[in-house]
C-alpha cells in the first residue's frame, strides 16, 4: 500500500468528491466534528482551491467557502498552500491519507480537514484500478461480479428514455420551417430513413440523394423514383458528386440495395393521406407498409421504426397538439423489444446478467456510445450502486 493510502492520482479523488462517490451518511471530521455536505462545490479551473462556492454544516453551523483535496495531507504545504493567499477561503481540506494532519493557510485560519479514505468503498478502489489499467473494455464489468441487475436496468432504462429525446432532436435537424407543417414533416421522416438506411459508412451520400430526389418526385411512381436517385447517386452515371463508402460493406448494406428500399418507402410515406398519420392507428400505419411485397420487415428496418417513425410520430403530436399521439408513440417506445445486432452489445457480454432483456432494448445502444465510451461512470447507476452495497 503507498503512503497515502489512497493508490490513485488526485485527479481521481477530485472526481470522487464532486460526484461524492463515497459513504457520506456520517461524515466526521479528524478532530470528530460531524459534517453535512449541503453542496461539494464547483469545480475551479483557475488558481486557489480545487472548488468553489461549497456549503458545509459542521457540527450544526453552516459554511461557506472552497474545498482542497490532496492524496496526502503533507501536500499542504509542499504545495505552498500555507504562504499562498488564494487559499485562504479554504474551509475544508479533503485528504486520502493514513496519517492526516492539520493544516494552517497564510491569514492564519486553521481549515477542518476531512479524511475520506476510511469512506471510500473497497469497490471503489478495484474499479479505478482496472479503469486506469484498462483490464476490461468496461471498467465495471470485471471488478463487480456481483453487479446489480436492478441497478443495470434501472440505468438502461434511463438510457433508453434520453436516447428517443436524441432520436426526437435528430428528427428536428431535417424539418424545414419553411414548409407546410404536414410537407416538413413528411421531408424530414424521408431524410431522416435514409439516414438511416446508410449507416454506417453512407449515412450523408443517402441524406444527400435524398434531398435531391424529392425536389424532383412526387412519390407517385416508384420504378421513376428509383430510376432518378440511382442516377442521383451515380450508379451507371459517374456524373455526381455524391460519393460512397463500399469498404466492409455486407451485401445487404450495398447503397443501390438501400437506395431501392429507400424510395420505396418513401413512396408509401408521399401517398399516405396525412389525416391517417394523425389518427389512432397512427402505429399500425409501419406494419401495414411491411405487409407488402415490396417492403420487407428486416432487423435494419425494426430498429428504424423505433429510432426514426416513433420519434417522428412524437413530434408531429407536437405539432398538432395531439397528446394521445405523443402519448402512445412514447409508451410504444417503452415498451418496444427490438433485437440488437449482438455484435453492437459485446461490451456487455462480461456482466453476469441472468434477465437478457438489454438485447432488445435500444437504450443499451445509448447506454454504451453515451455513457461507458466515454467513461461518463459517475452518471451511472450501476457504479453508484456498487459502490453503496
Amino acid at each position: 500500500m503507498v503512503e497515502s493510502g489512497f493508490e490513485h492520482s488526485e485527479a481521481f479523488l477530485q472526481w470522487i468528491w464532486e460526484n461524492l462517490l463515497f459513504d457520506f451518511t456520517d461524515l466526521k471530521t479528524t478532530s470528530g466534528q460531524n459534517i453535512l455536505i449541503l453542496n461539494p462545490g464547483k469545480r475551479n479551473t483557475s488558481d486557489g482551491a480545487d472548488f468553489r462556492q461549497a456549503s458545509l454544516e459542521i457540527e450544526g453551523l453552516t459554511w461557506h467557502g472552497d474545498i482542497e483535496l490532496h492524496t496526502k495531507s503533507s501536500n499542504w504545504r509542499l504545495h505552498a498552500h500555507h504562504s499562498d493567499p488564494n487559499f485562504n477561503s479554504v474551509v475544508l481540506h479533503v485528504v486520502a491519507d493514513f496519517n492526516s494532519e492539520p493544516v494552517t493557510t497564510q491569514n492564519g485560519s486553521q481549515p477542518y480537514t476531512l479524511n475520506l479514505l476510511p469512506y471510500l468503498s473497497k469497490k471503489l478502489h478495484v474499479f479505478l484500478r482496472n479503469f486506469e489499467e484498462h483490464t476490461s473494455e468496461l471498467p465495471c464489468a470485471s471488478s463487480f461480479n456481483f453487479i446489480s441487475e436492478e441497478a443495470f436496468y434501472l440505468q438502461i432504462e434511463q438510457a433508453h428514455q434520453e436516447y428517443f429525446e436524441k432520436k426526437t432532436n435528430d428528427f428536428l435537424k431535417f424539418y424545414n420551417p419553411n414548409l407546410l407543417p404536414s410537407a416538413a414533416w413528411r421531408r424530414a421522416l424521408i431524410i431522416t430513413l435514409w439516414d438511416g438506411l446508410g449507416i454506417p459508412h453512407n449515412r450523408e451520400a443517402m441524406r444527400n440523394t435524398a434531398e435531391r430526389v424529392l425536389r424532383q418526385w412526387n412519390g407517385k411512381h416508384t420504378k421513376e423514383g428509383t430510376k432518378l436517385a440511382l442516377e442521383i447517386a451515380g450508379f451507371g452515371h459517374p456524373n455526381t458528386d455524391i460519393t460512397w463508402n463500399h469498404k466492409s460493406l455486407r451485401p445487404a448494406n450495398h447503397p443501390q440495395k438501400r437506395i431501392v428500399q429507400a424510395i420505396q418507402l418513401s413512396a408509401a410515406i408521399l401517398q399516405e393521406p396525412f389525416d391517417q398519420f394523425l389518427s389512432k392507428g397512427a402505429l399500425t400505419i409501419w406494419d401495414r407498409w411491411f405487409g407488402t411485397e415490396q417492403l420487407i420487415q428486416t432487423s435494419r428496418f425494426e430498429i428504424l421504426y423505433g429510432t426514426v417513425f416513433l420519434p417522428a410520430l412524437f413530434l408531429l403530436g407536437n405539432l398538432f397538439a395531439s397528446n394521445a399521439l405523443k402519448t402512445a408513440s412514447l409508451s410504444a417506445w417503452k415498451e418496444l423489444k427490438t433485437p440488437i445486432p449482438d455484435s453492437l452489445l459485446k461490451k456487455f457480454r462480461s456482466f453476469d446478467l441472468q434477465d437478457k432483456r438489454y438485447r432488445k432494448k435500444l437504450g443499451s445502444i445509448h447506454q454504451l456510445k453515451s455513457y461507458c465510451k466515454p467513461a461518463r461512470c459517475s452518471e451511472c447507476f450501476v457504479l453508484k450502486k456498487a459502490i453503496q452495497s
